[in-house]
């Protein structure tokens, strides 16, 4: 008899954080996505971030870790510990590390890594539309170098 799959270990370990309903916009120049932060997953870094929100915020392209804009600037949530570990972010995953300050945006593949190697960060939240447009938009942060977006509630 096949499990039921609220009990494999994939959804047990990996998406029991990535629940929410708190509604999260995320816009550049010539582009919008929305989704979710995991208000009940993450509950603690959820709330740090919406509090800080609306914020503008200044990206470069990822260098180690893939398909990601990441923040040039630190934003403290007065914690630092993890509420989920992640090391392999989704398309649309909203990510802060907490050793770092850092916000990113997952545009594509990716995976969470530093120069002496793997890390994790937390994920919040999630976007669920504008995924290709957002990839466009980080691509370009490649080669066009820093952009900007802005974060705010839905």
């Amino acid at each position: 008899m096949a499990e039921a799959p609220g009990s494999w270990y994939w959804d047990q370990h990996f998406n029991s954080s990535r629940e929410g309903s708190r509604g999260v916009v995320l816009e550049w120049e010539g582009g919008r996505a929305e989704g979710v932060l995991f208000d009940v997953g993450a509950p603690r870094t959820a709330t740090a971030i919406a509090d800080l929100l609306p914020l503008t915020i200044p990206v470069i392209h990822a260098v180690w870790s893939g398909d990601m804009i990441m923040s040039t600037k630190s934003y403290d949530l007065d914690f630092r510990d993890k509420e989920n570990e992640v090391r392999l972010p989704r398309v649309g995953d909203l990510s802060w590390d907490p050793n770092f300050g850092e916000l990113a945006f997952t545009h594509g593949t990716a995976e969470c890594r530093m120069p002496t190697g793997f890390n994790t960060v937390v994920v919040y939240g999630s976007l669920r539309t504008g995924l290709d447009e957002l990839a466009a938009y980080g691509r370009a942060r490649r080669f066009e170098g820093l952009g900007e977006v802005e974060l705010r509630l839905a």
